[in-house]
């Protein structure tokens, strides 16, 4: 499994030499195939699976009083939960890019959060700093994972809440979104893996969000990095390119 630094030398490269990212390409058509094909022998077991529990548990209540029940069904959805996630990591390449306004989606992305985030005493601030032109991007998948940042931060602050600033600028070449949180922060040790296919330290985390975030930023053309002290909270930085059509 490649490092960060070396996917950071692999983009490099991309971004320097036309037949390089055209490799690129073919290698990650291909690790796609397999994921796809690997996804799709697993998901049916699975589904019939699930199926068959439920069944059980409706014909037979008394099931759910054996001691390993509840262990079985976490596992369930832990299987299922990692299953859609290999699809989107699959999928983070696959845009449907078409002209948007990044402050639009964020400025709403943000409100809608608010009233979740404040049960856990969390606030959430948002800021723009320059004129955002309309470009083209794929909506949902940036949404993803300006959510998935989002749960990150939430569920690192869950119990002690605090304060998430995004932050929004651009000039005419680069659109920056940084996210702040003032958590405790990441540990030094995980910095270089944390973005790394199948690489977790939550406890039932899928080691896939911060993967396929990175995908998704990458397909844009992007970069996505992230910063962080213990005990003074963590930044991601969202690099984009404007691209207009």
């Amino acid at each position: 499994m490649l490092s960060r630094e070396e996917y950071e030398k692999i983009h490099k490269l991309c971004q320097e030499s036309p037949q390089a990212a055209e490799i690129q390409k073919m290698l990650q058509k291909e690790n796609q195939l397999q994921l796809s094909m690997v996804s799709h022998e697993v998901r049916n077991p699975v589904t019939l699976i699930n199926s068959f529990l439920q069944l059980m548990a409706s014909s037979h209540p008394e099931v759910k009083d054996f001691p390993y029940w509840q262990d079985i069904m976490e596992n369930m959805q832990f299987l299922r939960q990692l299953l859609a996630s290999l699809s989107q990591y699959n999928n983070a390449w696959k845009l449907n890019r078409e002209e948007a306004n990044l402050y639009l989606i964020l400025k709403s992305f943000t409100e809608q959060l608010r009233p979740s985030l404040a049960k856990k005493r969390i606030a959430v601030e948002f800021f723009k700093e320059s004129p955002i032109p309309p470009f083209l991007l794929d909506r949902d998948k940036l949404l993803q994972t300006f959510l998935n940042l989002i749960r990150n931060a939430a569920e690192a602050m869950d119990g002690q809440g605090g304060t998430i600033s995004i932050t929004l600028s651009a000039d005419t070449d680069t659109a920056v979104i940084r996210f702040r949180d003032n958590g405790p922060g990441i540990p030094a040790a995980y910095l270089s893996t944390l973005f790394d296919f199948f690489v977790t330290h939550k406890k039932d985390g899928t080691g896939l969000g911060l993967a396929i975030a990175r995908s998704t930023v990458e397909a844009h053309g992007g970069t996505i990095d992230v910063s962080s002290i213990e005990g003074q909270g963590a930044e991601f930085i969202i690099r984009l390119p404007v691209v207009y059509q």
